[in-house]
């Protein structure tokens, strides 16, 4: 008896997150940083958006093109090296007084 063929549409909810899982599972993430803003302040908001950006950027240079989903835009060194910029400008702009 040969494979049993897969019956889940490709184009179900269910599907389009398991293809996106790095970005659906940073939608909450950016969702507390939100709220860690809002309630604690601005500063450590933007130091954890850093590092989420920083995350994001290895995550881009170690995983596949098929698991990062859409945060593969251009190559992955392109893509890394941006969110690695922006992590760190983001980080230093944090941390800076009266900016």
């Amino acid at each position: 008896m040969g494979p049993v063929p897969d019956e889940r549409s490709p184009f179900s909810v269910g599907a389009a997150c398991r293809r996106q899982v790095v970005l659906v599972l940073t939608l909450p993430a950016v969702a507390a940083i939100i709220i860690t803003g809002i309630v604690v302040g601005a500063p450590l908001a933007g130091l954890l958006f850093a590092v989420l950006l920083g995350l994001l950027a290895l995550l881009r240079a170690v995983l596949p093109v098929r698991a990062v989903g859409a945060l593969a835009v251009r190559s992955r060194g392109v893509d890394a090296g941006v969110l690695a910029l922006l992590a760190i400008g983001l980080g230093v702009l944090s941390v800076s007084p009266n900016l």
